[in-house]
């Protein structure tokens, strides 16, 4: 069935479970590694982080396009679990279709594992999508925080 079509990126990093959670709450982190390329830039529009609250991320592209994604953090657990929903904006192809987005951080040993969970998506080529977007944004993270 489409709806449980699901993404699932795991990766380790040479840091601690803090660091990686400050990563990922931290608008002034976020702009330095969260999207798929250095090409892509990443705005933080709105950053309200708490349960309930809303954020919106401007995405700019080489070819001078932009896309909005903007959610709601459902659950946030410092600094091991992140819960929010993921919702494009138009003019973006899968505007206003919500998915959901778990993102667990573990310590083991001298690394943390981060894996990322999101789901909800209407297709296949919605899902692959994400799934290249998420490995390559992980990546991304890596070379902020190290390997």
């Amino acid at each position: 069935m489409a709806s449980q079509l699901a993404v699932f990126v795991r990766r380790r990093f040479r840091a601690s479970q803090e660091s990686v959670f400050r990563a990922f709450t931290e608008p002034s982190l976020l702009t330095q590694w969260f999207s798929p390329s250095e090409d892509i830039g990443v705005e933080v529009l709105e950053h309200n982080f708490s349960i309930g609250g809303r954020y919106r991320f401007g995405f700019r592209f080489p070819d001078g396009h932009r896309n909005t994604v903007l959610g709601e953090f459902r659950e946030i657990s410092a600094p091991d679990r992140l819960v929010f929903t993921w919702t494009w904006e138009a003019p973006d192809r899968h505007a206003g279709i919500e998915t959901l987005v778990i993102v667990r951080i573990e310590q083991i040993g001298s690394e943390t594992e981060v894996v990322v969970t999101h789901e909800r998506f209407p297709s296949w080529e919605s899902r692959d999508r994400h799934d290249a977007g998420w490995t390559t944004t992980l990546y991304r993270l890596e070379a902020l925080i190290g390997k």
